[in-house]
């Protein structure tokens, strides 16, 4: 009797002191953990010790008591007892539990940190792709821990096993389009080849400013002002021309044709001048001009310039086209156009 008494006292002993153990843990979590992780240059370290708060102070009790249980089991007066058996599998379910909201805790800070430091500056949409993540980590951590139990209890989880196979397959099947979209959507937003405000043009000549990245498709905002929705399964294949990448500078060029007898050089000079004299044009590195080719019916100059912002290029090359109209008048330097010279033969009629 006396015995039972003390083993009884022992285990209330220990479970009180469970409990204050865990009390300590979340103090140090709160005030020394966090404090340290506020002081860091990374919001990331600081999130995990918050998200994971909770979740560390029951881990503590739960795997206290479970080991407290272990240990009773060695006792003689408890030892094979059938109601032992039943406190030690649900605590066993429950570590696991609690083990797996750690773990989500964990990945969901990290996932909260990327959405707000790393993607929010990045330009990216992950409103669709951050919850969608979630729930898919969810779904794993919550089978992995069912077959961990399961498996505890000897029981056979072949079949279960099995049967989430083909449900998967299945799915996988129906949602075909779907699953490709998303997968594009998650390389893109990894990859980066463009961003939001970053002006594209696709393989089949598709031209507009990036207005969203999203999980299944991405709108184009084109230069009518009207959405284009491309799937992203689509994109991820295609050949992309961002415009806006590495920096928004971009280069003008511009084909000037002139008449047979146009002094070259002077055009050259005339060209150069116009991009030079602009206010808008980058002087390093600096304008010029090339004679390319002797055309048809004139000759042809490519005058090339540079400016900051691709943005501006439409507004910049009507004001140099309108100059060099301007110069070239003033300067009596002809612009032709197409001309044939035509030869009309008269066949004489036959003799009959």
């Amino acid at each position: 009797m006396n015995s039972t008494l003390f083993a009884m006292i022992k285990v209330v002993l220990y479970f009180a002191g469970v409990v204050v153990l865990s009390f300590v843990v979340r103090f140090i979590w709160q005030n020394v953990f966090k404090l340290i992780a506020r002081k860091t240059h990374t919001e990331l370290d600081n999130m995990i010790f918050e998200y994971t708060e909770k979740p560390v102070s029951f881990l503590v009790i739960v795997v206290g008591f479970y080991f407290i249980m272990r240990d009773l089991a060695k006792d003689q007066f408890m030892n094979g007892s059938f109601v032992l058996q039943i406190i030690n599998g649900v605590f066993y379910t429950a570590a696991v539990v609690v083990v797996s909201l750690f773990i989500y805790a964990l990945l969901k800070a990290i996932l909260d940190w990327y959405a707000q430091e790393k993607a929010l500056k990045a330009g990216i949409v992950v409103q669709d792709f951050i919850p969608l993540v979630k729930r898919l980590i969810q779904a794993v951590i919550l089978f992995i821990s069912i077959m961990i139990v399961l498996g505890h209890f000897n029981i056979n989880i072949t079949g279960l096993v099995a049967t989430a196979g083909i449900a998967s397959l299945a799915f996988a099947l129906a949602a075909q389009d779907s699953i490709s979209n998303m997968i594009a959507g998650f390389l893109i937003m990894v990859d980066r080849p463009f961003r939001v405000d970053d002006r594209i043009e696709l393989a089949d000549g598709t031209m507009g400013d990036v207005l969203e990245i999203g999980l299944r498709s991405t709108k184009i905002l084109s230069f009518d002002h009207t959405v284009i929705v491309v799937p992203n399964s689509e994109i991820a294949k295609a050949k992309i021309t961002n415009f806006g990448y590495p920096n928004p500078k971009v280069k003008i060029r511009q084909v000037v044709n002139v008449a047979y007898g146009s002094d070259i050089v002077k055009v050259k000079k005339i060209l150069k001048e116009i991009c030079q004299a602009h206010s808008d044009v980058l002087k390093d590195p600096a304008p010029d001009a090339y004679f390319m080719e002797f055309g048809e019916s004139s000759l042809n100059v490519l005058s090339v310039c540079w400016v900051s912002d691709y943005k501006e290029k439409f507004r910049i090359t009507d004001e140099l086209n309108m100059e060099i109209k301007r110069r070239f008048e003033e300067e009596n330097v002809e612009i032709p156009f197409p001309q044939r010279d035509v030869h009309v033969r008269t066949i004489p009629p036959k003799k009959s």
